[in-house]
């Protein structure tokens, strides 16, 4: 296939005009999704005698601006997944190699991640039910135990964290069926490309603590992510909500928990998400079973068709790849003030011209002294002249004022995500490019291109400064980022 440096848009204008084969037996028919370094295709596997069978094609971007790394995690991946074998894991069927491009071969499942779902159930007034939020984290739960205790040919264990259990990785398919996916950042023994010092990799909101932190990871990383999805299918937000909730965890705190949850499944939430990871579930396994061991409680029909009834009442007759997002957002505001930051440094330079653009402030000028000086030159009579100098010097710093709205195609060039956080920087101020945009943990969306990072801690050590190169590879879910 030829490589398409410029993504698609998704929808019907994502469908391809010709027939596009990979390996030449897979057809390419539309664009899902696309991420940080891959885009997914509904697609069609040819086989001989007629066969066919629709299938996921997952295919890593023409440009790896990373040096290789990402084809190396793009083969991990594979590889990994390869090797798990379990019914709620989504499988992979092949892996190959199409002008440069790898690609995996993946079961396709006829759903949604269940984090689109929540959000167009709270949209429509049909919120997740909390017996279906514990179905769904047991069947994930055994899952993630499943990986954690594979083992390699020889009988040795591969050690597999999944590092990213979000709402986001849970796909449900519309007849009920719960699949873990993207072993994309996984940790296991073996891997070609191994996390590099100094990078945090996962979704923040659901990052266990010694995670966050560059600590020894373990199954019970995953049981914190798992407690986080839990309270965020129910109360619509991750226990760990913002940065300031992570600094308090590493600092030895709690999470707090959202009042509304039911108190026994406080409980399993609470001892999930433990700042001790001895503290938490030992296995997710161990998680799983306390979340069937409850579910009676909260649903006493069959949980797979309940699940099912839910999925079809919730979501809209079409594919994945086209659904719309509810127009209000599920989350609360944030207190940050990162982002605003970003927001007034990009439109600050914006303001003054739009203001004097359309005259509001030199058009008040203007008119009020030409009504009174307006009669002056009738009765005295002067010459004409005064009047044609007047309007003489306004064109002249017209253009000047036109000439600065240029900056507005900088904007355009894109922006990526950048992450600073570690126990080593922590409440330090960090600074961009010599302008300070608050404290460390932190996450910036920064204009694409080289920006200079530096960290002034609190005793008065500066870390940095330090060179980074931004690029719209770094998405929400694989951000470039800064651990110490």
């Amino acid at each position: 296939m030829a490589p398409h440096p410029n993504p698609l848009p998704t929808g019907e204008g994502a469908k391809l005009s010709a027939v596009t084969r990979l390996a030449g037996r897979y057809e390419l028919k539309e664009r899902l999704a696309e991420g940080g370094m891959a885009e997914v295709w509904l697609a069609t596997a040819h086989g001989d005698s007629g066969f066919t069978r629709r299938v996921a094609i997952k295919q890593l971007f023409p440009v790896d601006v990373d040096g290789g790394a990402f084809a190396r995690m793009f083969l991990d991946e594979a590889r990994i997944t390869s090797r798990l074998h379990h019914a709620a894991i989504v499988s992979i069927l092949d892996f190959g190699v199409e002008e440069g491009r790898p690609f995996q071969v993946l079961e396709l499942v006829d759903g949604f991640d269940i984090w689109r779902l929540v959000k167009w159930g709270r949209a429509q007034g049909k919120p997740l039910s909390s017996g279906l939020a514990l179905h769904v984290c047991a069947v994930v739960g055994h899952a993630l135990h499943f990986a954690h205790v594979a083992v390699d040919d020889s009988g040795q264990p591969l050690r597999i964290v999944h590092r990213d259990v979000s709402p986001q990785n849970v796909l449900i398919s519309r007849s009920g069926d719960v699949k873990l996916s993207d072993f994309g950042i996984a940790f296991s023994e073996g891997r070609a490309e191994q996390t590099v010092g100094g990078i945090a990799r996962g979704k923040p909101a659901y990052m266990a603590p010694e995670q966050a932190v560059r600590g020894a990871m373990d199954g019970r990383t995953d049981v914190f992510g798992l407690g986080c999805v839990l309270h965020a299918l129910i109360a619509g937000e991750s226990a760990l909500r913002d940065e300031n909730s992570l600094v308090d965890l590493l600092a030895g705190v709690e999470l707090p928990l959202d009042a509304s949850l039911p108190e026994p499944i406080r409980e399993i939430i609470a001892r999930a998400t433990r700042r001790n990871k001895a503290e938490r579930f030992e296995s997710a396994e161990e998680m799983a079973l306390a979340c069937t061991q409850l579910l009676p409680a909260f649903l006493t029909v069959d949980a797979r068709t309940a699940l099912s009834t839910w999925v079809k009442d919730v979501a809209p007759l079409i594919t994945p790849s086209v659904a719309p997002l509810p127009p209000t957002p599920l989350l609360k505001p944030k207190r940050r003030r990162w982002p605003w930051l970003v927001a007034f440094a990009m439109l600050a330079p914006l303001v003054p011209l739009s203001l004097k653009g359309e005259g509001r402030g030199e058009g008040l000028v203007a008119r009020l002294p030409s009504q009174p000086e307006a009669p002056k030159p009738i009765e005295v009579t002067p010459p004409p002249e005064p009047v044609v100098e007047t309007p003489k010097p306004e064109p002249k710093p017209e253009p000047k004022k036109k000439l600065p709205r240029a900056p507005p195609a900088a904007l355009e060039t894109g922006t990526g995500i950048f992450t600073v956080g570690g126990e080593l920087l922590l409440r330090g101020e960090l600074f961009v490019d010599g302008v300070s945009r608050g404290f460390v943990p932190a996450r910036l969306e920064l204009p694409v291109g080289p920006h200079r990072i530096e960290v002034r801690g609190r005793d008065g050590v500066k870390h940095g400064p330090r060179e980074i190169l931004i690029n719209r590879q770094h998405t929400q879910s694989s951000p470039l980022s800064w651990e110490e």
